[in-house]
């Protein structure tokens, strides 16, 4: 799982109470570890929300598990099994290693097209297409 690190600031941050905490709470409650460190923030500029956990004390430090878009509403069946997925399974060092790595690729693809693109274009300008 990758997720993005993020420094607590209330004017960025919105924790949101209602019914996603609990069950978070309910999924890992026998788990001293990770024990009340779940909640659901919504980036204020950005409005969208996520489930994260605290890395260090609460509101100190936290990495995003899951992203539940624009909506709460967004948060169903689906939504609840890939949550249990990345906390109980998380990713390997192998699999996030190639899932960077395709993303990296995918990346410096998509400029060689735009460089050839552009070549292309510039090319029709000059000779006043």
């Amino acid at each position: 799982m990758l997720g993005m690190v993020s420094f607590y600031s209330p004017q960025e941050h919105t924790i949101v109470q209602g019914e996603i905490g609990p069950f978070c709470d309910h999924l890992v409650e026998h788990d001293p570890k990770r024990r009340g460190k779940l909640f659901v923030v919504r980036y204020n500029k950005l409005g969208v929300f996520c489930i994260c956990e605290w890395l260090a004390k609460p509101y100190d430090v936290f990495v995003d598990v899951l992203n539940l878009g624009k909506s709460l509403g967004n948060f169903g069946f689906m939504k609840a099994q890939e949550l249990r997925r990345r906390l109980f399974n998380p990713l390997s060092a192998e699999a996030t290693r190639r899932a960077v790595s395709n993303a990296d690729s995918d990346y410096h693809h998509n400029l060689q097209d735009e460089d050839i693109e552009e070549t292309e274009r510039q090319e029709r300008v000059a000779i006043g297409e």
